[in-house]
């Protein structure tokens, strides 16, 4: 049997737990009614999951219903349902289970595998003291949160920012090479996520409060534990000392030296955050490209208005524009020169 991908594909994350009902209308005579379903479930290399992953099965006819948790994230899983009726005839049909991996939301600044520049706190917290909660945003699971959060990074990167990356390597477009830093060697007392700099603390009252560098990163560049990256999450402003999120591989010493990145500029946070409402509140858009393969020259899709490059290939990225607004002070703007 053909499978309908709108009725025999589904989705889930490992932790999640839901039930599934099935309609076995189509298969059954008039008169006939289901009498009873077994469901199965089977992984990629057809090992039988079904005591771990399903249960509660029961039948109403002419549907049969089950719960299914668990599995392993990246895995795609059959479901077997084998249906009987009351005059004998039984029926197949499957099912397709993706359980989808659990992602890391990394907004380590400079890092090569950052993916985010806010954590999934920081985008609750921005999201629900500016717009409530009820919203969108809270009827996502963390997974789907932290994907919408993802893409929405991907976005603001597709902007031509002033200055360079700090870093050749770092796979985001910030830290830029202006971003406030501070470097020096780590000071005792020393812990496995902890140390001091007299240059992270200032005796000029409000210069740099408590916390100032909290959210941002930590680069060890020389000595133990050499380049180990690390998210600050509390700094003191009495006498300099930062403590890492995570522990370090190692306890640093005074042969350690370090880069620490302050937290980002709250606009940048900001505008991921409302880009990634956009994301949500659009996802039924049509393609952008479609309008230019028609012959559009622009169009405008809620609250963003797009030009289309002439003789150009593809079109700009959809970006709100409170997220360019955001941005603006940072995004390198076009110059038309005209020769006298």
């Amino acid at each position: 049997m053909k499978m309908d991908l709108t009725t025999d594909w589904f989705y889930k994350y490992p932790a999640d737990s839901f039930s599934i009902s099935y309609n076995f209308t189509n298969d059954i005579s008039t008169g006939d009614t289901l009498a009873s379903c077994t469901a199965s479930i089977y992984d990629s290399s057809n090992n039988d999951k079904t005591a771990s992953m399903i249960s509660s099965t029961s039948v109403t006819t002419p549907r049969v219903s089950f719960t299914i948790s668990s599995g392993t994230g990246g895995e795609t899983y059959s479901v077997k349902l084998l249906g009987e009726t009351v005059a004998a005839r039984k029926f197949t049909h499957y099912l397709t289970c993706d359980v989808f991996g659990v992602l890391v939301l990394n907004n380590k600044l400079g890092d090569v595998n950052a993916n985010s520049y806010v954590t999934l706190d920081q985008a609750n917290n921005y999201i629900r003291d500016k717009y409530g909660h009820n919203n969108v945003w809270d009827t996502l699971s963390t997974e789907g949160k932290k994907r919408v959060l993802i893409e929405a990074t991907n976005d603001m990167d597709s902007f031509n920012y002033v200055g360079e990356k700090y870093y050749d390597s770092q796979k985001l477009q910030f830290p830029r090479d202006d971003n406030e830093k501070v470097s020096g060697d780590c000071a005792t007392p020393f812990t496995e996520n902890s140390f001091l700099n007299a240059n992270l603390y200032s005796t000029t009252y409000g210069k740099i409060q408590a916390n100032y560098w909290k959210y941002g990163t930590c680069h060890i560049t020389a000595g133990t534990p050499i380049y180990d990256i690390r998210q600050i999450t509390s700094s003191s402003a009495t006498n300099g000392m930062v403590t890492m999120l995570d522990d370090f591989t190692a306890t640093p010493n005074a042969n350690t030296d370090f880069i620490i990145f302050a937290p980002l500029d709250k606009e940048i946070q900001d505008a991921q955050c409302e880009q990634t409402l956009y994301i949500i509140k659009n996802t039924s858009i049509e393609s952008l490209q479609d309008y230019k393969s028609i012959g559009a020259e622009s169009v405008k899709i809620g609250d963003t208005s797009i030009k289309f490059r002439e003789g150009g290939s593809s079109t700009k990225t959809a970006v709100s524009s409170t997220t360019r607004k955001l941005l603006s002070r940072w995004i390198k703007r076009a110059f038309t020169i005209l020769r006298a």
